[in-house]
C-alpha cells in the first residue's frame, strides 16, 4: 500500500491532516447548529425593529392615504430587504379591511385565517404595538406592527419575511471559519514538515548513512551527532554499537578460525563414523549370508548326517578286519579319514545353528537408539531422510545385550532408508506401555516410504524371504530381528499401508532375564547368524 511505503514524515503529516480534517468537520457541523439559533434569533430581532420603522415611516408620510405610492414604498421595502417575501397595509375605519397588498394573486395576510391560529392569546406579543407568529412549515415570520397616528391605532402592517436568509448568514459564517481552520491546517503542516526535515529526517539520513557504510565493511565511520534528543541519543548509541562492532571484530576472527578447526575435527569424526557404518553395513551383509549358510548347514545335517553315520560305522568294520592288502587298507583309511573331515565340516555349519549367546546387563535404551542414529546419520543425511526423535522422561534402565539391540535398530533404519529412496521423514519414539505397571518399555519406529503390500505384510519376518531385488539382501534381517526380540522377551509387531508409510513397533520387558531363558529356541535356519556387535 502507498501509506505503508511512504516516509515517517509523511505518515505523520497525513495522520495528523486526517486528524485535523475530522475534528475540523466535526466542529463545523456542530458550529452550523449552535451558530444557527443565535443568528436566527439576531435576524428576527432586526426584521421587528425593521417592521416598527417601516410602520412609523408610512404614519409620518401618511402614505396609507395615498394608496400608489403606498404599494410602490411596499415594493422598494421587498427590494431593500429580500427576506420580506411579501407586505399587506390594514386600515381600521372603522372596519378592518385591505387597502394595499405586493402578493401577487391578491391574497392578503390575514392573521385571523392562519392554521393553527384561535385567538390572539397565541400570537407572540412583542409589545402592545406588535405581535408576531411563526408559520406552521417554519420557514416564515409574519410580523404585524400597528400603525399609530396621533395615539391611535389606524391600521396595521403585516410583513411575511422568509427565515432561510438566516440559513444562509449561518452558512456563511462557518465557511469562513472553515477557510480560517484550514489555512491554520496548511501552516500548521508547513511548519511541522519544516521541524520534521531539521530535527528528523536529517539525522535519519545521516545514521542511515553511516549504517550502510557499516554494511559495506567500513565499520570505522560514526553518524554527526547535531542535537541532544531522541535522534541524538539513537545516533550516539549507534556509534557505540559500531564501536563494539569494530572491537568485537578481531575476536570474531579468531572465533570463526577456532570453529574452523573444530569443523574439520568434526569431519573427521563424521568420516570415522562413516568408516563404522560401512563396516556395520557388511556386517549386516555378512550375516545375512552367513543364515544362508545356517539353512544350509540344517539342510545338510539332516540329509548327510544319518547316512553318513552308517557310513562311517561300515568304513570302521571294515578298517579292523586285515586284509593282508595294504593297498585296500590304505584305501580304507584315507576313506574314514574323508569322512571324518566331512563330519567335521557338518559339526562346524551346526556350530552356527544354536541359540544366540546373549550377554544380559542393564543398559541405557535411549543410548543405544542415539549410537544407532548416529552410525546412520551420514546415509541418512545422504538420502535426505530427516529423523525426529521422541523420548519420554524418566524410563528406567532395562536389561538386555545392547550389540544385538543395536543390529536390530540398524536393520530397522536402514530398511526405512530402503523404502524412502527419494528422501522422506523417520520418527523414532521410545515410551513406557500404556496401563498395568508400566513394567515394558515401547519404541516405534515409523517413516513415510512406499508401504508394504498386504499380500507381502504376512511374511517380512520369515526366513529368505525378501522384496529386494536380487543380491540386494537374502530375506534374513527382519527374521532375525524377530528372533533377537524374542529372546529378549518381547515382541516386534509391522503396520503398513501402500504409499502412506510403515511403522514397526518393539515391545521390551524391562527386565528380560527370566523371559531370555524362557525362550523358546527358533528354527536353525533364522538362529545361524552370529551377529556382530
Amino acid at each position: 500500500m502507498p501509506f505503508k511505503r511512504s516516509g515517517l514524515q509523511n505518515k505523520i503529516i497525513i495522520i495528523i491532516a486526517i486528524a485535523v480534517i475530522s475534528v475540523v468537520s466535526v466542529s463545523t457541523y456542530i458550529a452550523m447548529w449552535l451558530t444557527r439559533l443565535p443568528v436566527e434569533e439576531e435576524l428576527y430581532r432586526k426584521n421587528v425593529a425593521q417592521a416598527r420603522l417601516t410602520a412609523q415611516q408610512l404614519v409620518q408620510d401618511q402614505l396609507f392615504q395615498k394608496r400608489e405610492s403606498l404599494l410602490q414604498t411596499l415594493r422598494q421595502i421587498q427590494t431593500i430587504f429580500p427576506g420580506v417575501q411579501q407586505s399587506d397595509v390594514y386600515l381600521h375605519d372603522p372596519g378592518h379591511h385591505l387597502i394595499a397588498t405586493t402578493a401577487p394573486g391578491g391574497e392578503h395576510l390575514e392573521l385571523d385565517s392562519l392554521p393553527g391560529v384561535k385567538n390572539y392569546y397565541e400570537y407572540e406579543w412583542i409589545d402592545e404595538d406588535q405581535l408576531t407568529i411563526e408559520t406552521a412549515d417554519g420557514k416564515y415570520w409574519i410580523i404585524s406592527s400597528a400603525l399609530r397616528d396621533g395615539g391611535h391605532v389606524v391600521g396595521c402592517l403585516d410583513l411575511k419575511i422568509s427565515k432561510a436568509r438566516s440559513n444562509l448568514i449561518t452558512l456563511a459564517l462557518v465557511k469562513r471559519n472553515l477557510v480560517l481552520t484550514l489555512a491554520s491546517l496548511a501552516v500548521l503542516i508547513l511548519v511541522i514538515h519544516i521541524f520534521f526535515l531539521r530535527t528528523v529526517r536529517a539525522p535519519m539520513q545521516e545514521m542511515v548513512r553511516v549504517m550502510e557504510s557499516a554494511e559495506g565493511g567500513q565499520l570505522s565511520i560514526r553518524a554527526d551527532v547535531s542535537n541532544q534528543d531522541e535522534t541524538g541519543q539513537l545516533s550516539e548509541h549507534l556509534n557505540r554499537m559500531l564501536a563494539r562492532i569494530e572491537n568485537f571484530n578481531t575476536e570474531l576472527a579468531n572465533k570463526v578460525k577456532e570453529a574452523t578447526a573444530e569443523l574439520a575435527e568434526r569431519n573427521e569424526e563424521l568420516k570415522r563414523i562413516n568408516e563404522e557404518l560401512f563396516e556395520t553395513q557388511k556386517s549386516l551383509a555378512r550375516s545375512e549370508r552367513l543364515a544362508v549358510a545356517g539353512q544350509l548347514a540344517a539342510s545338510l545335517a539332516h540329509e548327510i548326517g544319518t547316512p553318513l553315520n552308517s557310513i562311517s560305522g561300515h568304513v570302521q568294520l571294515l578298517a579292523r578286519k586285515k586284509t593282508g592288502d595294504s593297498v585296500s587298507d590304505r584305501r580304507l583309511q584315507i576313506i574314514e579319514s574323508q569322512i571324518e573331515n566331512i563330519v567335521r565340516t557338518v559339526k562346524q555349519l551346526l556350530s552356527w545353528t544354536h541359540k544366540f549367546e546373549m550377554s544380559i546387563q542393564p543398559l541405557d535404551l535411549r543410548h543405544v537408539l542415539e549410537e544407532a542414529m548416529l552410525l546412520s546419520s551420514l546415509a541418512l543425511q545422504h538420502r535426505k531422510i530427516k529423523v525426529r526423535t521422541e523420548w519420554a522422561q524418566g524410563l528406567p534402565h532395562i536389561y538386555g545385550d545392547s550389540g544385538y539391540l543395536q543390529q536390530v535398530f540398524l536393520n530397522l533404519i536402514n530398511n526405512s532408508m530402503d523404502a524412502m529412496p527419494r528422501g522422506g521423514g523417520l520418527r523414532i519414539c521410545l515410551n513406557r506401555a500404556a496401563g498395568g505397571e508400566q513394567r515394558e518399555v515401547v519404541m516405534e519406529f515409523t517413516d513415510t516410504g512406499e508401504g508394504i503390500a498386504p499380500e507381502t505384510l504376512a511374511h517380512i519376518f520369515e526366513p529368505m524371504f525378501t522384496t529386494k531385488r536380487m543380491g540386494t539382501g537374502a530375506g534374513l534381517g527382519l527374521a532375525i530381528c524377530d528372533q533377537i526380540i524374542r529372546q529378549h522377551g518381547g515382541t516386534i509387531q509391522v503396520e503398513s499401508e501402500l504409499k502412506r508409510g510403515t511403522r514397526f513397533t518393539i515391545v521390551l520387558p524391562v527386565d528380560c532375564r527370566e523371559k531370555a531363558e524362557a525362550a523358546a529356541v527358533v528354527s536353525p535356519a533364522v538362529s545361524a547368524v552370529n551377529m556382530v556387535d
